[in-house]
């Protein structure tokens, strides 16, 4: 597969040391461990990426390359509105040992920090909820 035109491909990674819960999301980001970060994110352990997604539509196996390149694996909660995502990415992750679980961005949030406290291996794939 190839994931050259990946929406994480000019991502910046925010921050390293261990999983960090979402403290909340406002107009224009989400409070990650105190620090309010621009955009969309994509979540899982210690990193933490913008992600160029923008609609549940771009929501593809590729723009969740970050999740094929973890080890172990991890389940993945996306947020934003509760709608199907596209087909090809329904296809991919059924072939997967990754979960896709698709919940409004509060309960993404609230469901991502409970996994994560819980230790589970859990992903966050975030839009803002006026996406």
């Amino acid at each position: 597969r190839n994931f050259a035109s990946s929406p994480i491909e000019a991502s910046d990674i925010f921050g390293v040391g261990g999983s960090q819960g979402i403290d909340t999301y406002t107009s224009k980001g989400f409070v990650i461990g105190g620090v309010e970060y621009q955009g969309n994110v994509f979540l899982y352990q210690e990193l933490s990426l913008l992600w160029g997604v923008k609609t549940v539509e771009e929501i593809t196996p590729d723009a969740l390359v970050a999740a094929h390149i973890v080890d172990p694996a991890p389940d993945i909660l996306c947020g934003n509105k509760i709608e199907a995502l596209p087909a090809e990415t329904l296809e991919f992750f059924r072939n997967t040992e990754t979960m896709l679980e698709v919940l409004d961005t509060p309960n993404a949030i609230a469901t991502y920090n409970i996994l994560v406290q819980e230790g589970r291996q859990v992903a966050a794939a975030l839009l803002l909820p006026s996406a």
